[in-house]
């Protein structure tokens, strides 16, 4: 978790000093507060915002932030007290230990939400671990071989599982599953057998998270096709219902950038094809939406292999996104803020939740220009700036599209 304080020289006068902090804090609420020093401190936590109260500060600041290790820091800084040119004196000696950024103190509230959910989010993700059962499917050509950027980079572990151990706790689940909790919205909707299935499949998914202490799982899905005559897709709808990241395919990256933006805002994320791109126009399909992110939503068969069976879902229309994928192979982060222009069903030729967004222009076009693999992640939900910073926690680079 990010933690603020605040750094003075010992020469300014403290009845000044007490009304600038006064102000700082109310603009960090929420994050736990060191104190004001004239001192280096050594802070706990990825990343910090320090408010650089007076001049002759530079040292104090850079001292802090090699004790504390920091990854990220916040400078805050006012007009009086020489503070702006302690901040412009220290900047460029600082970012050879952490990342960067400053904002003035009248602008200070916003930017420190921001970095007080981005590091929540990483030291979250952190330790953990990703669980994804079966190879990414064939495919994924250029979304796969990533595990170890991704440890390196967020502290995730990614574990392997074969499929033939999510199948052999399948065929063990017995029980009614018109008491499962998550599955009360589709209890009426699906059929007996389609009901069991899913029941089975989501429980022993959810069975395999739970032994391994994952955050996260992904399934390589179409598989189960093949071995079970019925899709996964119902059963990962109703796993991010229940506040498991569940990715499709095996795929790695998307799966990790689906955690990530849960962990940033706290909701489901979609994880789907982009199979049309216009101007500012961004449309997406897929199988596995949550059924909480719909406004309504149909079971049907899947696009692919028309066995069921597959969430057609209708999402509000004006609702705000954010679009992002995070590669590890470019050690990068690209999103987007946008919202939800048409949020039905109209095609039968494409997955069955289909979504369509309006983007930056400059964000569509690079998605053609420098594809980053097929599955794009939507939150719904705007977290475009504490995802920037997230980025720079985990010391990736960041292209954000406004």
């Amino acid at each position: 978790m990010a933690v603020a304080a605040a750094l003075a020289s010992p020469l300014h006068d403290p009845r000044r000093l007490s009304t600038y902090v006064g102000e700082f804090l109310s603009r960090v609420r929420g994050m736990p507060f060191s104190g004001v020093s004239t001192e280096p401190l050594k802070l706990e936590g990825v990343a910090a915002v320090i408010f650089v109260a007076t001049g002759g500060t530079e040292h104090l600041v850079l001292e802090t932030a090699r004790r504390s290790n920091l990854r990220y820091v916040l400078l805050v800084y006012h007009d009086s007290e020489n503070s702006l040119p302690a901040v412009l004196e220290v900047v460029p000696e600082l970012r050879k230990h952490a990342r960067v950024d400053a904002v003035r103190l009248d602008a200070a509230s916003e930017a420190a939400e921001h970095v007080l959910r981005a590091s929540k989010a990483f030291e979250a993700i952190s330790g953990s671990r990703l669980l994804v059962l079966g190879d990414p499917s064939p495919w994924l050509v250029y979304s796969s071989g990533a595990e170890e950027r991704v440890r390196a980079r967020l502290g995730l572990e990614v574990e392997y599982l074969g499929l033939g151990a999510l199948l052999d706790e399948y065929r063990r689940v017995s029980g009614d599953p018109t008491r499962v909790g998550e599955l009360e919205d589709i209890a009426q909707r699906a059929d007996p057998e389609e009901l069991l299935h899913t029941f089975r499949l989501h429980t022993s998914i959810g069975k395999l998270v739970r032994e391994r202490s994952a955050r996260a799982v992904s399934l390589r899905c179409f598989d189960l096709v093949e071995s079970l005559g019925r899709t996964g897709c119902l059963a990962l709808s109703k796993l991010l219902d229940a506040g498991v990241v569940a990715g499709c395919e095996a795929d790695v990256p998307s799966t990790v950038t689906m955690l990530v933006l849960k962990e940033l805002s706290g909701s489901p994320p979609w994880v789907a094809n982009v199979v049309s791109v216009s101007g500012e126009d961004l449309e997406l399909a897929h199988c596995t939406i949550a059924t909480s992110l719909t406004r309504d939503f149909a079971l049907t068969t899947h696009f692919e292999s028309g066995r069921p069976a597959a969430v057609a879902g209708r999402v509000e229309e004006g609702v705000a996104v954010t679009v992002a994928k995070y590669d590890p192979k470019r050690d990068l982060i690209r999103a987007a803020r946008g919202t939800v222009l048409e949020g039905s069903p109209r095609h039968a030729a494409r997955c069955r939740t289909q979504v369509r967004l309006r983007v930056p222009e400059g964000y569509t076009r690079r998605l053609l220009e420098d594809p980053m693999g097929a599955h794009m992640v939507v939150s719904f939900a705007d977290v475009l700036g504490p995802l920037g910073v997230f980025a720079k926690i985990a010391g990736v680079g960041a292209e954000l599209y406004a």
